[in-house]
């Protein structure tokens, strides 16, 4: 049960780091260009170096990369479980609460809260959970938030900067020289911007929020739910299954797999047509109760494996 305090308590952190956002974007520090600017740092160089930094930090071993392949299968098979799951589970018409509940907000809330929890290990096998993810959302996931309007674009899921940021990794941690410390020192520092800046941002979001709004839609607990015990505790006892003995892959896919909604539940259908203001609420809602839900989840898996 040690786990989850210490997730609790990273997560308490977490949280009050989130309200150093709000109170920025209440004294206007944080402006909406101020905030879409730091989202783009994150997301096109900051998130993508703390993945390349999680590689290169690490020895190479051919059962490290074997784990970290059985991770990004499984975590396909997850994600491919939840959407059958997710089919029976809600209407065919409540396209972004499918989504909501699919796909897991393991950028901005599971790789910093992985981090905290496990360090670069942790980091490490994460990633592998970031390509599988990002890949659906950018097939399935824009199928499902464009309700079938819109062709997929490959060239967006081979190009987005986390996949791009895994490839350089993979490749420099199997390379058979290891890279000037200067630059590692580099990378590993401009990385460690990304708890902080990522809460932040995360906490400038629930300033613009409509608190009304997000709280008393009772349909958005429905979906909440599922993305929180219902397909979390599903895949905990599918890691628990996974016949593979790595404590550190376990704990990345359990944080991954306990996540709140998605951020792209409210970019991605601000571009590709969807209801960019309930995305917006499932998150914000989802990202509130995860602080009771992950430790639960977290303490339900200390009891099974970790």
């Amino acid at each position: 049960m040690a786990i989850a305090g210490l997730v609790f308590q990273k997560l308490v952190v977490l949280f009050l780091i989130m309200g150093v956002g709000i109170f920025l974007t209440h004294k206007e520090i944080f402006t909406k260009d101020v905030t879409f600017r730091l989202s783009k740092l994150l997301t096109t160089y900051v998130a993508p170096s703390l993945f390349v930094s999680s590689f290169i930090s690490q020895d190479f071993s051919l059962q490290r990369l074997y784990l970290l392949l059985i991770m990004i299968g499984f975590a396909f098979f997850l994600l491919i479980t939840r959407i059958v799951l997710v089919k029976f589970l809600l209407a065919d018409d409540r396209n972004m609460d499918q989504y909501a509940t699919l796909f897991a907000n393991v950028g901005f809330m599971g790789t910093p809260l992985a981090e905290a929890v496990g360090g670069a290990n942790a980091v490490f096998f994460i990633s592998g959970f970031v390509v599988a993810n990002q890949i659906m959302q950018w097939t399935y996931g824009i199928f499902l938030i464009s309700n079938g309007k819109t062709k997929i674009n490959f060239r967006s899921v081979l190009t987005n900067p986390a996949m791009i940021a895994t490839v350089i990794g993979l490749l420099f941690f199997v390379a058979p020289f290891d890279l000037p410390v200067e630059l590692t020192d580099t990378v590993a520092t401009i990385a460690k911007l990304n708890t902080p800046l990522s809460t932040l941002v995360l906490g400038s979001y629930f300033y613009k929020a409509n608190f009304k709004e997000i709280f008393l839609y009772k349909p958005a607990y429905y979906s909440a739910f599922l993305r929180l015990f219902v397909t979390s505790a599903i895949s905990i006892f599918m890691i628990w299954l996974l016949p593979v003995d790595a404590y550190d892959m376990k704990l990345a896919l359990t944080i991954a797999s306990s996540s709140p909604t998605a951020m792209n539940a409210a970019l991605l259908s601000q571009v590709y047509g969807g209801d960019y203001e309930y995305g917006s609420r499932l998150v914000l809602l989802t990202t509130v109760l995860s602080l009771v839900s992950i430790p639960l989840m977290m303490s339900l898996a200390a009891t099974l494996y970790l």
